[in-house]
Formats: C-alpha cells, sequence, structure tokens
C-alpha cells in the first residue's frame, strides 16, 4: 500500500517484521508493560556484582533489551567483566560503547579508576578528565601507571607510528606487576577493526591483543522492538523526579518505528528531552517526518561491498527518485505538470516512474487540470 506517494518497497519480509514490532509495541504502550522497562527486573542479578544501584539504572537502560543480539550480550556480559581481559566493542556513534564498557567495569573484580582516552588520527591521545586544553597524554605511559581500567574511545583513528608504540608498551606489561592486577583495557570503535586489518589500516598485532573479546553494537533501527522500553526510561530520567513523564501517543510511536534513526540512542534521548520539554507529541512527529525526508536514508549493510561507482550510481538513482516524488507530490500527482516542471517528457516521466517503482496517488489531480 502507498500513502502520501512514498516509495513502493518489495520487501515483504521486512515489512512484515516492522508491522509486527508496531503491534507488539503498541500492545506494550497500552497494557503499560513500557513504564517498567524489563531490566529493571535484572537489578538484584546486577547487584550481586557488587553494582550500585543508581549506576545500574543509569547504563542498564542504555544496553540491553529484546532484542536477540542484546540479550546475547547481557547473558555474557558478567562472564567477560570478571575475567579481567580486553575487551573491543564496534558499533556506530550513540549505539551506547561508552555506557557498556563503564558498566563492565563496575562489574569487573579489581575495581580501580575508570579512564576515558580519546584516540585521535595526528598528535597525542586525550584524557578526556582533564578538561579542554589540558588532557594530552602518552598513551604507553598512561597504560603503564594506571590501575583500574581504560577506555579507549576510537581506537581506529589512531596513527600507525601510535599503534607500534601501544603495542611495544602491551608486550612489556603483560605479566602483572608485583602479584597486582594487571589493567583492564577496553577500546571502541565505530569501524571494524577486522576488515582495518585486512586492509593493512590496522595494525594486526594490536588487533588481537585488543580483542581477546568483542562485542558489536546494533544500531537502533536494527532493534526497534526496543525502542518503547528505552524511550519511556529516557523520559523518565529526562523528567527528573519534576512529575510523572509524558505518555507515549500511538501515532508518535508509529512515527519513531519507521524512523531510522542514524544518530542511534544519543538522538532517541534528544528525542526524549525534547518531548518532556514540549509536551507536544504532534510537533515530534513532524519534525521525524521532516529529517526522514531530508536525510538521505543508510547505506543497507548488503551495499558495503560495492564499488564506489556502484554506490554513487545508487544514491544517485535515489535522488532522481526523490526529486520526482517531491515533484509530484506538488503538482498533486498530475504527471503531466510534473513532466513540464522538470522539463522532461510525458513518456520519459512515466519511464522513470516505473524504474523507481512510484504509482499514481488515488487522489491525483485530473491530468488535464
Amino acid at each position: 500500500m502507498i500513502l502520501h506517494g512514498q516509495i513502493v518497497r518489495n520487501e515483504a519480509a521486512g515489512a512484515i517484521r516492522a508491522k509486527n514490532i508496531r503491534i507488539m509495541c503498541k500492545k506494550m504502550v497500552h497494557s503499560g508493560a513500557a513504564r517498567r522497562p524489563n531490566w529493571l527486573n535484572r537489578i538484584p542479578d546486577a547487584l550481586e556484582y557488587g553494582l550500585p544501584l543508581k549506576v545500574t539504572r543509569t547504563l542498564m537502560a542504555y544496553i540491553f533489551g529484546s532484542h536477540d543480539p542484546m540479550k546475547d550480550h547481557e547473558r555474557r556480559i558478567g562472564f567477560i567483566a570478571r575475567s579481567g581481559l580486553p575487551l573491543l566493542i564496534e558499533g556506530e556513534c550513540g549505539t551506547g560503547k561508552e555506557a557498556l564498557a563503564e558498566l563492565v567495569h563496575e562489574l569487573s573484580v579489581g575495581g580501580g579508576e575508570f579512564g576515558r582516552i580519546l584516540c585521535r588520527q595526528t598528535g597525542p591521545v586525550v584524557n578526556l578528565a582533564a578538561g579542554n586544553g589540558n588532557g594530552a597524554v602518552d598513551l604507553s605511559e598512561t597504560y603503564a601507571s594506571a590501575r583500574g581500567t581504560i577506555f579507549l574511545k576510537n581506537i581506529h583513528v589512531l596513527s600507525a607510528a601510535m599503534q607500534e608504540q601501544f603495542l611495544a608498551a602491551l608486550e612489556q606489561t603483560t605479566q602483572p606487576r608485583n602479584g597486582t592486577r594487571t589493567t583492564r583495557l577496553i577500546s571502541s570503535a565505530t569501524e571494524p577493526l577486522e576488515g582495518l586489518v585486512s586492509r593493512r589500516e590496522f595494525n594486526a598485532a594490536l588487533y588481537y591483543r585488543l580483542s581477546v573479546y568483542r562485542i558489536g553494537l546494533p544500531p537502533l533501527r536494527e532493534r526497534l522492538e526496543d525502542i518503547p522500553e528505552l524511550f519511556s526510561e529516557m523520559l523518565r530520567r529526562a523528567a527528573n523526579g519534576s512529575g510523572a513523564p509524558p505518555s507515549i501517543p500511538a501515532r508518535m510511536l508509529d512515527a519513531m518505528l519507521v524512523y531510522d534513526w542514524p544518530g542511534n540512542l544519543r538522538e532517541l534521548q534528544n528525542i526524549a528531552r525534547t518531548f518532556v520539554v514540549m509536551g507536544d507529541a504532534e510537533e515530534i512527529i513532524a519534525e521525524l517526518d521532516s529529517r526522514l525526508r531530508m536525510r538521505p536514508a543508510v547505506l543497507p549493510a548488503r551495499q558495503a561491498s560495492l564499488s564506489l561507482k556502484e554506490q554513487v550510481k545508487g544514491a544517485s538513482q535515489k535522488l532522481e527518485s526523490e526529486i520526482i516524488l517531491r515533484t509530484l507530490e506538488r503538482h498533486r500527482w498530475n504527471r503531466r505538470r510534473a513532466a513540464q516542471s522538470l522539463k522532461i517528457s510525458y513518456r520519459s516521466l512515466l519511464y522513470k516512474m516505473k524504474s523507481c517503482n512510484l504509482r499514481v496517488e488515488a487522489q491525483a489531480a485530473p491530468e488535464g487540470e
């Protein structure tokens, strides 16, 4: 079915999944299940590892959910944390890599400080706890003197020279020092390091040192079923005790489930804060619709291996389709007027509409008008 001139997509399986997710999410909202996230029932388990209740509420809301890969991560996280071995967390920006790293640190046996190091392509790395302008540090020295956990943010951008230097420091401090526990390393990357290693853009030896355990966090668009749970908790936190958070209207939930969330959890959190302040669901719906129309769609994973020429061709075809769609909508789907506006022949427009899988709206203006 085509609504408001949207491009037809023939991925039946995906459409059925999205429909089932919307039905499930609506049931959660109406039943009130979304107002008590499932992870609240698991707080006693987290407390067994010595994790403070406040930290548990803060971190678990961003990480776990009903999505199968996330449930797998939840089952493994306690064991990974207690092992003390290096962990590599991969995922797009805003998927919760740092929150997961902090949770692993809190669940670890050794304790100590949680240090955040921002890796850069040029210049020294930066200690994020030191403040602006004063955070430049030597990575090898920081590792040698640290007690606790070092979180290496964006390890994939580290220069080749810095990789070699850091690898040498790791090899020199493999064994515990004076009987004490070695420093725990948790690294994050927004690009899969394995691909960078295969292209010789990342040191293979350093990669295997850092990835004793690997966790890949899926983007929010692949875990839509978790949105009611995540969003409800974010609303509660955004309200900050100032009153009951607003309920989620069904229309707003529908808009959230068709949006692809390029900013992932961070973008969802911003929407929650805006909704608490404004309280206008229609404004949120309009904003999501505007973002969806103005921004090109995220490249599907199956297209990631395409050549540059093939990707440019696909992007060009998509842009052409969007231009034709907007022109048709502006002229109330009168194809003759749209063809004149686009300065192409009527027959060319029909051909392009067919190739772009666009259909004439039922409420289209008569061609003769």
